[in-house]
């Protein structure tokens, strides 16, 4: 396993939020608007700076090239794809949501994230809150600025580490209204905290939720951490764990409805990237052509075994591996 790094610090924002931000923005530049990530905004807030800070990152290089060109990186098209399901999945929920009456948008962990920017009209009535580190919220507000995107009155910035904070208390001091339907994003979180702060902040969502309210969250299965744990030598640990951002948690296989009504949230729909649904639903070219897959390309040499017994886990393991959830506060 790689060397861990510190993750981020002072002035710094998580790197992993960077490569997120990166991915959508590759994404965006897909001719075909059938299978184009929606994210518009993202190159926008991507400088050298922060491509700098993930040049070990193969991402960081096929932003440099012509779009077709980078997307010959195995790796790369693989993560775009991933990224243009869960923005879409996520954006599809909000507008949805919103439609139907929610006032207030939250997102938990927002690091990047340009819904606040890129649905004016949707938000124009509504409230979003956007919670995260200190040091990515200071290097996006820069960033906002330079790109000459101006940040709405109903946005609200507040600070919050999940691994001690109390959301409630974050909440309540940012103005959040417990009493209006809210919609809540948390997108590319849960599997980095303790399964502690899993639960609390699943919980004070419910509690500090009306009825009708609803949260949409990306998760992955224990098996995933198994295998991350099992196989050190996965290209995936060079992008967390040695930046100090190790994957950690998974929820108990075969068992997240029960999982999240422990919580207090009733689980409305699961879709698995690596399932048909979500290609036939977001990874359709207009031509009726798959645009690929959100699977690992062939392995190096060297690595067959080890790419035979992670097949084996796969097949021999009930998981929903990596997904995305929709759930509703009862």
């Amino acid at each position: 396993m790689n060397r861990t790094t510190p993750g981020f610090g002072p002035g710094q924002p998580s790197r992993t939020s960077i490569v997120v931000a990166a991915l959508r923005a590759f994404g965006a530049r897909e001719p075909d608007p059938t299978v184009r990530n929606p994210d518009f905004l993202a190159e926008r807030l991507i400088t050298s700076a922060e491509l700098q800070l993930i040049s070990e990152h193969p991402i960081a290089q096929a932003l440099a090239e012509k779009y077709e060109r980078g997307r010959e990186n195995l790796e790369v098209a693989r993560m775009a794809n991933l990224l243009l399901i869960r923005t879409r999945f996520i954006d599809d929920h909000m507008r949805r949501a919103l439609e139907q009456g929610a006032a207030q948008v939250v997102i938990l962990g927002a690091g990047f994230d340009t819904r606040a920017y890129r649905f004016p009209e949707l938000l124009k009535n509504k409230q979003v809150y956007e919670l995260d580190y200190a040091s990515t919220q200071d290097v996006k507000k820069r960033r906002l600025a330079e790109a000459l995107i101006s940040v709405p009155a109903y946005v609200q910035f507040a600070e919050i580490d999940f691994k001690k904070d109390s959301l409630p208390a974050v909440l309540h001091n940012a103005g959040y209204r417990r009493a209006e339907k809210a919609f809540f994003i948390w997108e590319g979180v849960s599997m980095y905290l303790m399964e502690d702060a899993v639960r609390e902040t699943l919980r004070s969502i419910g509690r500090e939720s009306c009825s009708g309210s609803a949260l949409v969250m990306d998760f992955a299965g224990r098996a995933l951490i198994d295998l991350l744990h099992k196989f050190p030598q996965l290209l995936q640990h060079r992008y967390t764990t040695g930046w100090g951002e190790p994957w950690i948690f998974g929820l108990p296989d075969t068992r997240e409805r029960e999982f999240f009504r422990e919580c207090g949230l009733e689980l409305r729909e699961v879709l698995p990237f690596f399932g048909r649904e979500a290609a036939k639903r977001y990874l359709m070219r207009s031509d009726g052509s798959r645009l690929g897959s959100v699977r690992g390309g062939v392995p190096e040499r060297g690595q067959l075994s080890m790419a035979a017994r992670m097949i084996w886990m796969f097949l021999t393991r009930r998981s929903k591996w990596y997904a995305l959830a929709k759930l509703d506060v009862p």
